[in-house]
C-alpha cells in the first residue's frame, strides 16, 4: 500500500515537472517584473545591489537567493526560470504531506498535490522569474508545521513553524500581514484547547518565549519595510479597486483561466458577456470550477475541522487587510499578491468535496475539475504555457534591429529606460538612445524636479495639460531636442508600450470632460498615451514615416528626415 502511495505521488510530481518546463523558454524574453528580479540579482557591488532592494517593493531574501542561484547556473533566461520550477515541483510533495497529516489519510494527501500539480496559477508562476513559486512552497511549510504544532506542540514544531514564517516575512513584504494572522491564529488555538490537552501543550509563554527571536529578526528588516511603506511609484497607480478583482482571485486559483495576471475589467460579467456574444469556453473552464471550489471551501468551513478552520481565519483576516489597503489605494489586489493563502483554500476546496457523502457525486466533481484543467491545458492556445510575455523585452531589441535604423539614428524609448533592455543589446549596438520614461516623465512633460509631488498630485495640477491638444510644450521639446539636430536621411525610432498608452485624444477629451472618469482613470495611461500622441503628431507634422512594426505589446515608429 505505501509503495502504491509513493508511485502515485511520484506520478504526480513527474506530471507537474511537465507542466511547469512544457514552452519554458518564451521568445519574448523577461519582462519588467522579471528584469527587475534579474537585475537587481546581477549585481557585484553590495552597495548597488542593497540599493536596489530597498527601492523594490519586496523584501531581500528573493533577490538573495536569485543571486546565488546566478552564482551556480548559467545567466540566461532559461536558466532564470529554472530557479521557479524548481520550488514549484517541490510544493507537490509538500502538499502532500500538509494533506495527509491534516485529514490522517493518504488519498487526501494525493489530491491536496495533484491539484497542486495542474493548478494553472502555479504553473504560470512556475515560468516566472518571480518569487512567488517559493511564496507558496514557504506557505505550505508553515500551514504543515501549524498543524504539527497543534498535534504534537514541541520546541521543535513551534521553532520550525517560525522559522518559515520568517522566510515568508523575509521574502514578501505582504507575508508580514499573514504570518500576524496564523501566528495568532495558533496562539488562540494553543489558548483555547490547551485545557483539553494538558499533558502535550507547552504553556502559552513558553511558545512566546520562541516569538522574540522572530521579533529581533523583523526588527533588523524593518528598514526594507519602513523603505517600502513611505514609496511611491507611478506603477502603484495603474488600476483602481473593483469586487471583480475578489472573484477573478478564485477564478485564478481553482480554474485554467488566468483573468487577474495584471489587471482586470471594470465588471466581472464582461469575461461572460461582450459584444453581445455568451463566452462558453469562460463558463465552462472559469466560472464552473469557481463556483464547484467556492461551495466546496463554504462546505469546508461547516465541516467542524478546527484546524483547518483556525487557519482559515487567518486567511480571511489577511485576505480583509489586502482589501483595506485595495480600497485605500495602496496596493492592486491582483492573485499573485494573495499567494500566501492558497494551500490553505486547496486544503479547504479538498475537505469540502472529501466530506460528501455521495460517493458517485464527490468522484465526479474531483474529475469535473481534474479534466477541465487539462483538457484547456492541452487544447487552448490561452493556456497559461502557451501565454506570451507581451512586455517581453527581448521583443523592443529585435524589432529595432530588424528596422532600417542605423546605428547613428536616435532611438527614443517611452516608459522604461535604456537599463531595462541592455540584457538583450550587444555591444556593437551604437544607437544614440533617448528616454522618456516613467521615473523622469515628470521633468520632460511638467518640468517639476518632485517626483513625489507629480504622482501623488498630478491629476490635480496638470488636467490642464491633458486638455491642451496637441501640447505645445512637448511639440517645441521634440522640435528642439530631435527634429532640428537631424540631416537629411537620418531616421528616428520611437518605441511605445501600448499597455500604458492606448488612449487616443479624442478619449483623453472624454475623460477630461467628465470629472467622474477622469478621476478613475489612473494617472499613468493619461501620461503616456498623451507623450505618445504628442510624440507622434510632432514627428509626422515635420519628417515622413517610414515604418510602424510590432511585436507584442510594443510598437515602433520610424521617421525619417527627407
Amino acid at each position: 500500500m505505501k509503495n502504491k502511495t509513493l508511485l502515485k505521488l511520484f506520478i504526480i510530481i513527474l506530471a507537474g515537472l511537465f507542466f511547469r518546463i512544457w514552452l519554458l523558454d518564451k521568445p519574448e524574453g523577461l519582462w519588467f517584473d522579471e528584469y527587475v528580479s534579474w537585475y537587481t540579482a546581477a549585481k557585484n557591488n553590495l552597495s548597488e545591489f542593497l540599493t536596489l532592494v530597498f527601492r523594490n517593493c519586496h523584501m531581500p531574501l528573493y533577490y538573495i537567493y536569485l543571486k546565488l542561484w546566478l552564482l551556480i547556473f548559467p545567466d540566461t533566461d532559461l536558466s532564470l526560470r529554472w530557479s521557479s520550477v524548481l520550488p514549484s515541483v517541490a510544493s507537490i510533495p509538500l502538499m502532500y504531506l500538509l494533506g495527509k497529516e491534516l485529514f490522517n489519510n493518504k488519498n487526501t494527501g494525493l489530491l491536496c498535490a495533484l491539484f497542486t500539480a495542474v493548478s494553472s496559477f502555479l504553473i504560470y508562476f512556475a515560468q516566472e522569474v518571480r518569487l512567488y513559486s517559493i511564496i507558496f512552497l514557504v506557505s505550505a511549510a508553515i500551514a504543515l508545521y501549524f498543524v504539527r504544532s497543534v498535534r504534537n506542540p514541541s520546541k521543535g514544531n513551534f521553532i520550525l513553524f517560525l522559522f518559515y514564517n520568517f522566510i515568508l516575512c523575509a521574502l514578501h513584504t505582504l507575508g508580514i500581514i499573514f504570518s500576524f494572522f496564523i501566528i495568532i491564529s495558533l496562539l488562540t488555538y494553543l489558548y483555547r484547547y490547551n485545557n483539553q490537552c494538558k499533558d502535550k501543550i507547552l504553556p502559552i509563554y513558553k511558545f512566546i518565549e520562541y516569538i522574540f527571536p522572530f521579533l529581533l529578526v523583523m526588527l533588523i528588516l524593518s528598514p526594507f519595510l519602513i523603505s517600502i511603506a513611505f514609496s511611491k511609484n507611478l506603477s502603484q497607480f495603474w488600476s483602481d479597486f473593483s469586487y471583480t478583482k475578489i472573484l477573478c482571485v478564485f477564478v485564478d486559483y481553482f480554474s485554467p483561466i488566468q483573468t487577474n495576471i495584471i489587471n482586470t475589467p471594470e465588471s466581472f460579467l464582461t469575461y461572460i458577456y461582450s459584444h453581445e456574444k455568451i463566452n462558453i469556453s469562460f463558463i465552462i473552464f472559469a466560472v464552473i470550477p469557481a463556483i464547484i471550489c467556492i461551495a466546496a471551501l463554504i462546505k469546508s468551513f461547516f465541516n467542524k475541522n478546527k484546524i483547518l478552520n483556525y487557519m482559515m481565519c487567518a486567511c480571511l483576516g489577511f485576505f480583509a487587510v489586502l482589501i483595506f489597503f485595495a480600497l485605500a489605494g495602496k496596493i492592486i489586489l491582483i492573485t499573485k499578491y494573495t499567494t500566501e493563502i492558497y494551500p490553505i483554500l486547496i486544503l479547504a476546496v479538498i475537505s469540502g468535496i472529501e466530506s460528501i457523502q455521495k460517493k458517485n457525486l464527490k468522484n465526479i466533481l474531483i474529475a469535473v475539475l481534474i479534466l477541465l484543467n487539462l483538457f484547456y491545458i492541452y487544447n487552448s492556445d490561452t493556456a497559461v504555457q502557451r501565454r506570451t510575455r507581451p512586455e517581453g523585452h527581448r521583443a523592443v531589441t529585435e524589432l529595432i534591429k530588424h528596422s532600417r535604423l542605423t546605428h547613428n539614428d536616435t532611438v527614443i524609448l517611452t516608459y522604461y529606460d535604456l537599463e531595462k533592455f541592455k540584457r538583450y543589446f550587444n555591444e556593437n549596438d551604437t544607437y544614440k538612445f533617448d528616454s522618456i520614461n516613467k521615473y523622469n516623465f515628470n521633468n520632460v512633460l511638467f518640468n517639476n524636479n518632485d517626483y513625489h509631488i507629480v504622482i501623488s498630485q498630478g491629476k490635480t495640477i496638470y488636467k490642464d495639460y491633458f486638455d491642451e491638444i496637441p501640447n505645445k510644450k512637448i511639440i517645441k521639446y521634440v522640435n528642439d531636442k530631435y527634429i532640428k539636430q537631424m540631416k537629411k536621411g537620418d531616421r528616428v525610432g520611437i518605441i511605445i508600450l501600448k499597455n500604458v498608452s492606448f488612449l487616443s485624444n479624442e478619449d483623453i477629451k472624454r475623460i477630461t470632460a467628465d470629472d467622474s472618469v477622469y478621476e478613475r482613470t489612473p494617472f499613468i495611461f493619461l501620461v503616456f498615451s498623451s507623450l505618445k500622441n504628442n510624440l507622434l503628431y510632432a514627428f509626422k507634422k515635420e519628417l515622413k514615416l517610414d515604418s510602424i512594426t510590432t511585436s507584442g505589446d510594443w510598437t515602433l515608429y520610424v521617421y525619417v528626415k527627407t
